[in-house]
């Protein structure tokens, strides 16, 4: 069995493993990137879909989205339609395999060394670090790391050596990439609410450019994936009729942070710490957020020859003073959506017609940052904190100075 030493050694090739290797290695440290699929960026699963904010946090030029979103369109359960937005390029729709090559170009710039097609199947602790034992091409390889991060989604092998806590929620989504032969929108998502096609969650439609379209759907519930689907295209014809599916994939995701992510030697990140957006799923942005504070503390420990779980423990702190308020609002918010009836949904997305709500909307919204928009339409319209009084446990987890007064009014 070969044996290959290094620093630090990141298990999964994702955005944001690579992001933290290449810091990493940026400031001087051996680094390898172990991943597990042949190449980087395959398969694909995830919509692909974040804001200009995100690409600059990458590095990556806008030019290479495939297509700008300048709105959506909300299906309610009962057919209703809401157009929202227009006025301004909300998102960019990503080739998502480009962009996990892109930031992986930039960690073997920074002197990363990648091993593909790479199986983690042990990791041991041993004096001032850890032992990985791994098989690729058929072949056991051994690696030795002062430190190990694990990048590797959210059924992470290292979380479990780290005997880490489960995030609050798995997410069951799958996706496909299609071809509509009808002709739909290029330049807005189609998000599609309703216990037929996504219970818990939605699904929704992602223009790509010419006549293809990325789909997807969510349950928290179980139930059939096809299921959903066959639901979602006999309920919206106008869309889907004549449908041609080109390719599909499906996972897990995880709402909710991990309570700790880290632990003596280790270190979790992006979907491995549960570090998503509990509203949406979507964890690019603040995967990468994470990632910067993620190296830093990894950087700290090593140049302090120290990697115990009390050295790591900063990035704990750091990650959470940054994005630990807005993912505990998102998944307050994520507890009171997922017990709501479709009548409840159709009650809520009513709003939409009332012109205030729609411009709050179009101003504040924000895919990064989605509690934000919550907390100013409850604001703006103390009646939507009804959808809330199920669940008063979790109304002090959204308030802010700013939205006090409106629970106090709401009903």
């Amino acid at each position: 069995m070969t044996g290959h030493r290094y620093d630090a050694l990141v298990v999964g090739g994702g955005p944001a493993g690579a992001a933290v290797a290449r810091d990493v290695a940026g400031a001087g440290f051996t680094v390898a990137v172990l991943e597990r699929d042949e190449r980087i960026g395959y398969p694909v699963q995830c919509s692909g879909l974040v804001t200009r904010r995100t690409l600059e946090r990458a590095g990556l030029d806008p030019n290479l989205a495939l297509n700008p979103l300048f709105g959506a369109t909300v299906h309610s359960p009962s057919g209703e339609r809401y157009e929202l937005g227009g006025d301004r390029i909300h998102a960019y729709v990503m080739d998502r395999s480009r962009f996990d090559e892109a930031i992986m170009a930039q960690a073997l710039e920074a002197g990363v060394e990648l091993w593909t097609g790479t199986q983690v199947t042990r990791l041991v602790r041993r004096p001032g670090g850890v032992t990985i034992e791994a098989r690729r091409g058929g072949c056991g390889v051994h690696f030795e790391a002062r430190l190990v991060i694990g990048a590797d989604g959210p059924r992470s092998v290292v979380a479990s050596f780290l005997g880490l806590p489960e995030p609050a929620e798995f997410l069951r989504a799958r996706g496909a990439d299609v071809r509509l032969p009808r002709p739909q929108p290029r330049d807005e998502v189609q998000l599609f609410a309703g216990a037929r096609y996504g219970p818990g969650f939605f699904a929704w439609a992602i223009p790509l450019g010419d006549s293809r379209f990325r789909i997807g759907w969510g349950s928290s519930r179980g139930g059939s994936g096809t299921a959903y689907l066959r639901a979602l295209v006999s309920d919206h014809p106008q869309v889907f009729a004549g449908m041609e599916i080109l390719s599909q994939t499906g996972g897990l995701i995880p709402l909710g942070p991990r309570p700790v992510t880290v632990g003596d030697h280790g270190l979790v990140v992006g979907d491995a710490a549960g570090q998503a957006k509990p509203t949406s799923g979507g964890g690019l942005y603040t995967s990468l957020v994470c990632a910067a504070h993620c190296a830093a503390a990894a950087v700290d420990a090593l140049r302090a020859d120290d990697t115990s779980s009390a050295r790591l423990a900063a990035y704990d702190t750091r990650w959470r003073a940054d994005l630990g308020g807005e993912l505990d609002r998102a998944a307050a918010l994520r507890q009171v959506y997922r017990e709501l009836s479709d009548e409840d949904l159709d009650w809520g997305l009513r709003w939409l017609q009332v012109p205030g709500i729609r411009l709050i909307v179009d101003r504040f919204g924000d895919i990064d940052y989605p509690s934000r928009l919550a907390l100013v339409a409850l604001r703006a319209a103390p009646r939507l904190t009804r959808l809330l009084r199920r669940r008063p446990e979790l109304i002090p987890a959204l308030q802010t100075p700013a939205t006090s007064q409106a629970f106090a009014d709401g009903g």
